[in-house]
């Protein structure tokens, strides 16, 4: 298996979109051999998806991550590992022993932190199309559903 681990100096990036560096190792019979690293903008979603596809990356541990982003790398192909912390070391480690559950962030024991796959994990707001109704102030403001009827010109 080809390992990724979107790291911050000696450890995992808290937020994927803050790494600044990608260290590849190749995992075999229980150990983990370094592979090389590459770099990439900070926010720059479409070019670290291309270098881990090049790279023939199969999965990525990383700290958090935006529903956007997710979603591209599982579109991508990619086994994503989000909302893990530790030292590079700590992290090879559970991923060997299958225990990364074990370096979960605080407060993220749950689906909704990537232990299960969820609809809003791979349609994540903010990516939506715009539709009618959204974000559009049709909600239940200016006195809709209070029965009372608004003022004309205003509130």
């Amino acid at each position: 298996m080809n390992l990724c681990l979107a790291c911050f100096e000696d450890r995992l990036a808290s937020l994927l979109e803050n790494t600044t560096s990608f260290r590849l190792y190749r995992v075999e019979d229980g150990t983990a051999t370094p592979a090389g690293g590459f770099d990439i903008a900070q926010n720059d979603t479409a070019r670290l998806v291309s270098a881990l596809t090049s790279y023939k990356v199969d999965s990525l541990v990383c700290g958090g991550v935006t529903g956007c982003t997710r979603r591209m790398l599982l579109q991508a192909g990619l086994d994503v590992r989000p909302w893990v912390r530790g030292t590079i070391e700590d992290v090879l480690s559970a991923v060997l022993d299958d225990s990364l559950e074990h370096l979960a962030m605080p407060g993220c024991g749950g689906r909704r932190c990537g232990r299960g796959r969820m609809e809003s994990d791979l349609i994540a707001p903010g990516c939506r199309e715009r539709r009618q109704g959204y974000g559009q102030g049709r909600g239940m403001g200016h006195g809709r559903g209070t029965g009372k009827t608004p003022k004309k010109g205003g509130a």
